[in-house]
């Protein structure tokens, strides 16, 4: 059977081909960015200064704790935004049900689209373990598999 996960990645465009070597090496460099206090800590307890200089002598720490007001006024506006769409959202659709019921498919329908008998179908439906195989143009082929018992 044919591996069902598309990767072709000489069919793709130059300019996808960009796009998206582009976003990764920015996406890396943003989590080297992020790995970058513990990297320099461990570099510090191998015996490079980088992090003593940085964080102590040249007051970084002052400047982390400054970041870390800013985080946590970004995590409460974040919070109360998220609260405040949620309470407007239930004082506007309060007793008002805008859902679509899923339509019921019948037996019958789901042997149509499947190409198999309705009996061979209801023998599906009864079995616990199936064996499936799908042609190439999609003709289902199956086997009941008979359980067994683990001792």
């Amino acid at each position: 059977m044919k591996d069902l996960i598309i990767d072709k990645p000489h069919s793709l465009k130059t300019h996808h081909k960009v796009t998206y070597l582009s976003v990764t090496f920015i996406f890396w460099a943003i989590i080297f960015y992020l790995w970058q206090p513990l990297i320099s800590l461990v570099a510090w307890y191998f015996g490079f200064e980088l992090f003593y200089d940085h964080m102590i002598e040249l007051g970084g720490y002052k400047e982390f704790a400054n970041i870390l007001l800013i985080y946590l006024q970004v995590i409460v506006l974040l919070g109360v935004v998220f609260l405040a769409w949620a309470k407007i959202n239930e004082l506007r659709f309060r007793g008002k049900s805008r859902r679509k019921l899923v339509a019921v498919v019948t037996d019958s329908d789901i042997a149509s689209y499947f190409r198999v008998e309705e009996r061979q179908l209801k023998e599906c439906m009864e079995q616990k373990t199936l064996s499936l195989d799908i042609s190439d143009d999609r003709v289902i082929q199956f086997e009941p598999k008979k359980s067994f018992k683990v001792a």
